[in-house]
């Protein structure tokens, strides 16, 4: 291998070691826990939507610290209103690229596992169906997505018994890895060395 291979092949490798390693996670999804829409203390409300979130046709169900505290912040959501709704996100993918979907969803206290549940989609595709979490607390669940290079809705959905008493929901996040500037600039000084090892031997 001559020289100018030799060093090539050092930056690629170096571009690729920089991209694993200082690949920073951004988040994609707005209001993930809920925050961002005000519910007073120790009380609840069914809403059309909520900020980032559109409602099915019974609305989302939105508690501060109501039947079970929030596992992040202090808001968190059902969707067996009135009866089972759903909610939904879409977001701009990148064709064949990954991303984390994560969340946290808890049973709610002294009612039937039959009448608990969610059903996750992304783009219309079930991810997975949810029920009976870990000792009655707040259970975490992460699964790889891939996009479509379209919108791609991310959708909740309750599925047990609809009868207003389901499973809560907080903590979603949606991530893709980013790679940070530095690594832009590994590759831009690996090139700029394969390009003045080439000129020198040129001369």
């Amino acid at each position: 291998m001559n020289a100018t291979k030799l060093i090539k092949s050092f930056a690629v490798a170096a571009l690729l070691a920089g991209g694993v390693a200082h690949a920073a996670p951004v988040e994609l999804l707005t209001n993930g826990s809920f925050e961002q829409n005000a519910q007073a203390a120790g009380t609840w409300n069914i809403y059309s939507n909520l900020t980032g979130w559109t409602g099915g046709a019974y609305g989302i169900e939105l508690r501060n610290n109501v039947a079970g505290t929030a596992s992040n912040g202090v808001n968190f959501v059902e969707l067996d209103t009135t009866a089972n709704s759903w909610m939904s996100q879409s977001v701009s993918t990148v064709l064949g690229k990954t991303y984390t979907l994560s969340f946290q969803f808890q049973d709610r206290a002294g009612v039937p596992t039959s009448s608990q549940g969610l059903e996750v989609s992304w783009g219309g595709n079930l991810v997975a169906s949810i029920n009976n979490s870990l000792a009655g607390g707040w259970e975490t669940r992460s699964y790889t997505l891939i996009g479509n290079g379209s919108l791609e809705a991310l959708k909740f959905k309750a599925i047990g018994t609809s009868d207003s008493l389901g499973t809560s929901l907080d903590h979603v996040s949606l991530t893709t890895a980013v790679p940070e500037p530095e690594t832009y600039a590994m590759l831009l000084a690996g090139l700029a060395l394969v390009g003045f090892t080439a000129r020198r031997r040129k001369q």
